[in-house]
């Protein structure tokens, strides 16, 4: 609980800070607001880090292949880091890169699910033909 308001008030600060650089030094907001984004960010990943560590105690403790779980956790940090990326393009005004970083997002994740779509896809042939 504590992380979230430290979190929020980092938010808060850097985010009236870019404000106020907005009006006065608008070359300098945007650099405010990536390095305000950045603290957020290094912050954030220092947490799931432990969530990480007991959701893959569980995972070994049922006998599920390590494999996926770890396609699963790239797939969701792609995903964080393309949104994460985009929302900093909109906010300085590319729209339109942001869009490109999103869709290479998706497409990277695509990529990376292949073959456990792959192996969902065999084990679903399996079953088809034992039957």
């Amino acid at each position: 609980m504590t992380d979230l308001i430290r979190t929020i008030g980092i938010g808060f600060a850097g985010g009236m800070l870019t404000l106020v650089l907005r009006r006065e030094r608008p070359e300098y907001a945007a650099v405010c607001a990536l390095i305000t984004s950045a603290v957020i960010l290094a912050g954030v990943i220092a947490q799931v880090g432990t969530a990480v560590d007991d959701i893959s105690r569980l995972v070994n403790d049922c006998g599920v292949d390590i494999n996926y779980f770890i396609i699963c956790i790239k797939a969701a940090g792609i995903a964080y880091l393309a949104q994460f990326a985009a929302e900093i393009l909109r906010d300085s005004g590319e729209g339109a890169i942001a869009s490109k970083i999103e869709t290479a997002g998706k497409i990277t994740i695509l990529m990376l699910t292949l073959p456990v779509m792959r192996s969902l896809i065999e084990l679903c042939v399996k079953v088809v033909n034992s039957i």
